[in-house]
């Protein structure tokens, strides 16, 4: 009699088991199950802003769920990615990751969090060219006319940038450094603010995203001189690189970075959670819509899995720590 209570007692328990270890997984299987939010470590209307909204958007709709972007800016997007390597594990906090990934290890001492380890990415979602625009009223009309009259005139013709140690920042010292160019840099708060001090005629040149200046490319307000990638973008702007532009310049193909935009989340994400995730963005990127919308503001969409994202980081990380060192980037 005991051991028949004994085995009886040991089947029950098994089941119970059973029982609740399935609804765990439904649990995970019906993610996601309320809102998620989207850590974005830049401005309202800046260059990584806008493309965040459209693929947020996008995966509002597709999942049942809002994906609810939270600007969290600072610190060359170290703040979002802190909040994020440091958030839950469980898929409802995500952020917006970007080159800047690759390249705060060299800015920063002593981050709070591991660019390499804490993270679990869901994939990149896109890439867009960085582009060297002038004030319309600028003398000079070409990019190797504005390195000729620096040279001559030191410190006197003015770039600015979102912000210091920005990859915007980073691609004007590797001009001054290759190109033998002596431009000042003036960093701003966020792409917006330096095209308003661009037009408003407070700067001569500016280097940022396409997706923020393409409108004022569009209306002509400004020239366009060139793009700091190694490739052109053909499909988005009609620029050349910089390489291609100047005529004595020998700029390191590895030095030519593009901007690339993803979605990664805390490194413990379970991963039945991260291939839902994963699987969501990759469909609403096979969008039509969601293609023409992207490409509309200067970005040029890709899928490109989580595991090759970061593969793309560990490569991108030495890259960029030996350029930051060898131009003197500093955050001032």
């Amino acid at each position: 009699m005991k051991n028949g209570m004994r085995q009886f007692c040991c089947a029950a328990f098994a089941l119970l088991a059973a029982g609740g270890f399935g609804l765990c997984l439904a649990n995970q299987t019906n993610f996601p199950e309320r809102s998620i939010r989207v850590i974005v470590g830049y401005p309202p209307g800046g260059t990584l802003d806008g493309p965040a909204r459209i693929v947020a958007n996008a995966l509002s709709h597709k999942a049942g769920q809002p994906f609810v972007i939270e600007n969290r800016p600072g610190a060359s997007a170290n703040i979002s990615a802190d909040m994020v390597a440091k958030a839950k594990p469980d898929g409802y906090t995500l952020l917006l990751s970007s080159s800047s990934l690759s390249s705060s290890g060299a800015l920063f001492k002593g981050l709070s969090f591991d660019p390499k380890k804490d993270f679990h990415h869901i994939g990149r979602f896109g890439s867009l060219p960085t582009v060297i625009i002038a004030r319309k009223d600028l003398a000079q009309k070409t990019l190797q006319e504005v390195i000729d009259f620096s040279r001559k005139n030191p410190g006197k013709l003015t770039f600015g940038s979102p912000g210091s140690g920005t990859g915007a920042h980073i691609a004007g010292e590797v001009l001054n450094r290759y190109a033998h160019a002596q431009i000042k840099h003036i960093p701003f708060k966020g792409s917006a603010q330096t095209l308003t001090n661009l037009l408003g005629g407070h700067i001569d040149l500016m280097i940022g995203g396409l997706s923020t200046v393409d409108s004022a490319i569009k209306s002509r307000q400004v020239t366009v001189l060139a793009l700091t990638n190694a490739e052109s973008y053909s499909d988005l702007i009609d620029a050349q690189p910089v390489q291609t532009v100047l005529r004595e310049s020998n700029i390191p193909r590895e030095y030519q970075f593009d901007t690339w935009l993803g979605l990664s989340a805390p490194a413990k994400t379970p991963s039945d959670v991260m291939g839902k995730l994963q699987a969501l963005l990759k469909s609403v990127l096979q969008d039509p819509t969601v293609q023409k919308e992207l490409l509309s503001i200067g970005v040029k969409p890709g899928f490109l899995s989580g595991d090759d994202l970061q593969k793309q980081i560990e490569k991108e990380i030495p890259a960029y720590a030996k350029i930051i060192k060898e131009v003197g980037v500093k955050l001032d």
